[in-house]
């Protein structure tokens, strides 16, 4: 008798332990420091405006289209990061208009790669669909995309 209540007392313990457990350590280990509008304005909107100056201005050399492809992965891989922790805003459109803006993003790094001015310029109408469907519903409350509501 006295084995059994231990034994159903550990077992107790354990359930109610595990899940106080799982609230405290995420399990990723990844931790968010910006939020959506600190992405913009440090890494989406100056990666985007690069990638969109060397379309406008096609690169006369190999610096200028090594850096066009860094901004076009900067740009993609903040894509991802909107894709993760509390930026996430659902889990429909929001990924899939994220995931629209990596794939976007990688079509002008391998453009810039290649040295292909009119598949960047090809990547950029692209970019900006991405831009457009995500700010849309989730900036601008159903506007045409502009500056940002104050």
């Amino acid at each position: 008798m006295r084995r059994s209540l231990t034994c159903s007392l550990l077992v107790v313990a354990v359930a109610v332990s595990v899940p106080l457990l799982a609230q405290r350590a995420p399990a990723t280990g990844v931790r968010t420091l910006a939020n959506v509008r600190e992405l913009h304005d440090i890494m989406i909107s100056p990666a985007s405006d690069a990638v969109f100056a060397a379309s406008s201005n096609q690169p006369l050399d190999a610096k200028g289209w090594t850096d066009a492809r860094n901004q076009a992965l900067v740009l993609g891989e903040s894509g991802n990061l909107l894709m993760v922790g509390t930026r996430v805003r659902d889990n429909g459109n929001w990924m899939k208009m994220s995931r629209a803006m990596v794939d976007a993003a990688a079509l002008a790094a391998t453009a810039a790669e290649k040295k292909d001015a009119m598949a960047l310029e090809t990547a950029t109408d692209a970019i900006t669909m991405s831009c457009m469907e995500c700010h849309r519903p989730y900036r601008d409350q159903g506007r045409q995309m502009g500056a940002p509501p104050k």
